[in-house]
């Protein structure tokens, strides 16, 4: 007989491990960590994502209906406000990196000798010195030292005159989102003037999905209340960043997970109803995989603060395996008469004791893969079966001790098989085309690209869509990170890493790019460039650059002495 009781107490038992250990367990939705540690290109990877700030950076795209050119500063400077003030963000806007603007001008200005080399000088410095453009250029700098943007650079005039500072500084174009975007208002605007771009650093990192619910959350806030501040106008708040992807994918990879486990449990129940002659024993088959899977969790919990979602996600391929312990069990149960419980268990055992180890050992050898998704999946899908295996030998014949053998009715799912393998030649015809039929459905695809394997939701992609269209690819920018024991070091492998990337610009392999030896050279560029200014820099060439831009700037309003 099956004692019920029993069954409901030994299910209520192994149900309190089971919560215990997943309340104990962490469970870890980023992909990231699922990837090999030992393998160098991963290993790199890692490390460019860990040191550079775009990877975590959140930027959001601000534009209006009907379009108020006058308002849409208003609109981001509030927007700013709201996002400095939630504590979610370290840094939000580009005030500190304005902030470094003008001493960076001041190090260009101070360093020009050694900032151009002795083709950067014959293309882009010669050309100054033809009068035409000392000419516009002094009537340009006359109209700038007028207004309000003509502050503070009066410094800068009598050192630089042909304004090469800027010519350096243009250097960095290639950092911004996009070449022809610009400044309004301490805000970015794009270059239609339709869009504001916002951007803001984290406190937490972007795969903290605890965080991007957070930021998500305020996001949604920040919606509502620019429609009740801004009532008659259509507010568009596009966000877009990796906490979008962090959250999508717990969300998707959590939803499979549910199903998985779902259609696994509810398939493998149906399948066993129909191959038992007794519907009840074959339920009874899942007891031993669930009970192996809940003893797995809490013991996994003891030994690994972590347990990667897509592991659990295994569950159910952990229930189809496990089940056949309990499959084998009740089969000899359901026919060995009043004494099948032991009898059962001295069968089984025998039988399945070399298969068990053999699977348990397969599952371990996992954990020298390198994958630590795949050390974490040998180990718990090791100790579900092991457990399962226990509890088919010493719970199960607690449970059923004993009934009278089964009646002599074939299972449902035997009558089936029997039925159509019955048909004869015009079944056979019938599964032919069948066959036929579903081949035109069974193309398979092969992805290579590592887009495809982003889980993301449509919502998601549409904002990276827009962004990319409005803003530029930023993510589709290569970036080169290098490390050095010092900084004068850094500086060598950075010009020698220069020479490199302009011999590719020469050979059309590359267009843009920016490398810190433009701004900060080593000593071998530096003492170069600065032999190739003296050599440029002749006395004769000095002397007819300052006669001309006295003969230009006096009736200016320059002073004759005002350039050195």
């Amino acid at each position: 007989m099956i004692h019920f009781r029993r069954l409901f107490i030994v299910l209520l038992i192994g149900a309190v491990p089971a919560l215990i250990g997943l309340l104990r367990l962490h469970i870890d939705t980023d992909v990231i960590h699922s990837l090999p540690a030992g393998d160098p290109v991963v290993a790199d990877g890692l490390t460019i994502f860990t040191h550079h700030p775009i990877h975590d950076q959140v930027a959001v795209d601000l534009t209006m209906r009907p379009f108020r050119e006058e308002l849409l500063p208003a609109i981001g400077n509030y927007l700013e406000k709201r996002m400095r003030d939630s504590g979610l963000f370290a840094q939000v806007g580009t005030d500190d990196i304005g902030d470094l603007v003008p001493e960076l001008a001041i190090h260009v200005s101070r360093t020009l000798p050694l900032l151009f080399s002795t083709r950067e000088l014959e293309e882009k410095v010669a050309p100054r010195l033809a009068k035409p453009w000392l000419t516009d250029h002094l009537h340009q700098l006359r109209q700038t030292l007028a207004g309000m943007e003509g502050i503070g650079r009066a410094r800068f005039i009598s050192s630089d005159p042909l304004n090469l500072k800027d010519l350096v500084l243009a250097r960095m174009a290639p950092l911004a989102p996009t070449l022809s975007a610009h400044f309004t208002q301490g805000h970015l605007l794009s270059p239609d003037g339709r869009h504001l771009l916002l951007t803001a650093r984290p406190t937490a990192g972007s795969t903290d999905t605890g965080a991007a619910r957070r930021i998500a959350a305020l996001f949604d806030t920040l919606r509502s209340e620019l429609a009740a501040r801004y009532k008659g106008e259509t507010i568009t708040l596009t966000p877009v960043g990796a906490y979008r992807a962090a959250l999508d994918n717990e969300r998707i990879i959590r939803r499979d997970v549910d199903l998985a486990l779902v259609l696994a449990t509810v398939g493998i129940a149906l399948l066993l109803t129909l191959s038992f002659s007794r519907p009840l024993i074959g339920i009874l088959s899942l007891v031993p995989a669930l009970a192996g899977t809940g003893a797995a969790l809490f013991v996994y919990s003891l030994v690994y603060p972590d347990i990667s979602i897509m592991v659990l996600g295994f569950g159910g391929a952990l229930i189809s395996i496990t089940v056949d312990h309990g499959i084998a069990y009740l089969l000899f149960f359901d026919r060995a008469g009043v004494d099948g419980g032991r009898k059962a268990s001295r069968e089984v055992r025998a039988i399945g004791i070399m298969a068990v180890l053999t699977t348990i050992g397969a599952f371990l050898i996992l954990g020298y893969s390198g994958f630590p998704i795949f050390t974490e999946l040998g180990h718990f899908t090791a100790l579900g079966i092991f457990f399962s295996f226990l509890f088919v030998h010493l719970a199960l014949p607690q449970i059923c001790t004993g009934m009278e053998s089964a009646p002599a009715r074939r299972p449902i799912l035997q009558r089936l098989v029997d039925r159509l393998y019955s048909t004869g030649t015009p079944g056979l015809i019938f599964a032919l085309i069948v066959f036929c039929g579903l081949l035109f459905f069974a193309r398979p695809r092969f992805y290579v690209s590592l887009d495809s394997m982003n889980t993301v939701s449509e919502q998601t992609s549409r904002a990276d869509a827009l962004f990319t269209k409005v803003w530029g690819n930023i993510g589709g920018r290569i970036f080169l990170m290098d490390r050095a024991a010092s900084a004068v070091e850094l500086q060598e492998r950075d010009d020698r890493l220069f020479a490199r990337i302009e011999q590719d610009v020469e050979r059309g392999v590359l267009k843009d790019y920016f490398v810190p030896s433009m701004l900060f050279p080593g000593r071998e560029l530096s003492a170069g460039n600065l032999t190739a200014w003296h050599a440029f820099w002749t006395p004769s060439r000095v002397a007819a650059l300052k006669k001309e831009l006295a003969t230009i700037g006096a009736p200016l309003g320059f002073a004759p002495d005002g350039f050195r």
